[in-house]
């Protein structure tokens, strides 16, 4: 079949499904960084199908039984020159229909953020599922719609997705058993970080992660999910295994060492990843010392040197410079502010080089920089 001639996105007009929620609300703003004609938005109760008619590309920002069933309905309504993208979590209940889609000639493209919609996506992971021979055109889409937020794609064939599937269930699984055992003994998170050792604080972490995405998307992936019996059979297993050997020292570190030897392929990857959670530790063991805490919203080259000379100038020594994209605010947005350009900074100091006069003598230049000082 003779290859598709590339349609200018300021030709083409895209449907977000979902379009006022968290994902959709993104991908919208996306659209329009690459310039589309037209942006429609769908929601429940919309007229969906005059919407299909009306466009060249889909974009699924719900959940993957919606996405099924939208996509059944429009079946006959479906031309060789639509996209269809979605950002739903799981996949594998998609895979037929996208297939089939794929055979009548229709460019199907699957992604996957690996971060929640609302914070800056900055390399974040990003996975474009292939579906078939047709979907060179959904997925270059899907390329740029990322490449624009900067996040780290990486293009998979959608029967791969399972491993990302199961490595976010097992995860959030995980989260809620710990949350569950630690409600159930009157321990709550709070308390279980005050008291923590590295390990304990680490696991924090995607605990707290996990509890803090709510329970509408978590919950979606637990539920929708399925070989979920076959994950939380092996989650039992992995207990009774524990539970067995509890009475035997010797029996318990062979099972220690035989998880070890599993995970440590290639060979020193636990390594790597012990050396990882290190460094993330000593980063929060320095910020928790002291720290400063300030936003820019002109974020260029230049900028990092600018806002770090005040602590130059009162001798303060730096043991972390954490930094992140930030969330815009509705002031900021108001103000015109450009999204990429914020960072929030979080600034490590030796307590021993600090004190009151000269960090008030840092805030004070450091606002005249024009940063947001915490």
């Amino acid at each position: 079949m003779p290859q598709e001639v590339f349609k200018p996105y300021q030709e083409r007009t895209v449907t977000v499904i979902g379009g006022k929620g968290a994902l959709g609300s993104k991908m919208r703003s996306n659209f329009e960084g690459l310039g589309f004609q037209s942006i429609r938005i769908c929601e429940k109760g919309d007229p969906f199908l005059d919407d299909v008619r009306e466009s060249t590309d889909l974009f699924f920002a719900v959940d993957d039984r919606e996405i099924t069933s939208m996509l059944r309905e429009a079946r006959d309504f479906l031309r060789p020159d639509h996209s269809i993208l979605d950002g739903s979590s799981v996949k594998e209940p998609l895979i037929t229909t996208y297939r089939e889609l794929d055979n009548l000639q229709i460019s199907v493209a699957s992604t996957h953020l690996g971060a929640v919609p609302n914070q800056p996506w900055r390399g974040m992971k990003v996975w474009v599922c292939e579906v078939g021979p047709n979907s060179e055109k959904a997925k270059r889409l899907a390329v740029d719609l990322f490449l624009s937020t900067n996040s780290s794609i990486q293009t998979i064939d959608i029967k791969d997705h399972k491993n990302v599937e199961q490595d976010q269930w097992i995860t959030m699984a995980v989260a809620h058993i710990v949350a569950s055992a630690l409600r159930n003994s009157d321990f709550p998170l709070e308390r279980f970080d005050a008291y923590s050792t590295l390990n304990a604080e680490l696991f924090a972490l995607p605990l707290g992660r996990t509890l803090g995405q709510g329970t509408k998307v978590p919950s979606e992936i637990l539920f929708n999910q399925p070989m979920k019996e076959d994950f939380l059979k092996a989650l039992k297993e992995g207990v009774l295994q524990l539970e067995q050997v509890l009475g035997d020292r010797t029996k318990l570190q062979e099972l220690m060492q035989q998880n070890i030897d599993f995970h440590d392929k290639p060979s020193g990857f636990v390594g790597d990843i012990f050396k990882k959670a290190g460094i993330i530790g000593a980063r929060n063991a320095n910020l928790r010392m002291h720290k400063l805490s300030f936003r820019i919203t002109d974020d260029k080259p230049g900028a990092l040197r600018k806002v770090l000379e005040p602590f130059y100038m009162e001798g303060a020594n730096l043991t972390a410079i954490d930094s992140m994209p930030g969330t815009i605010s509705d002031e900021e947005r108001k103000k015109g502010v450009n999204p990429d350009n914020i960072v929030d900074f979080d600034i490590g100091i030796d307590p021993k080089t600090i004190d009151q006069n000269k960090e008030q003598r840092i805030r004070e230049r450091l606002i005249e920089l024009g940063c947001s000082v915490s």
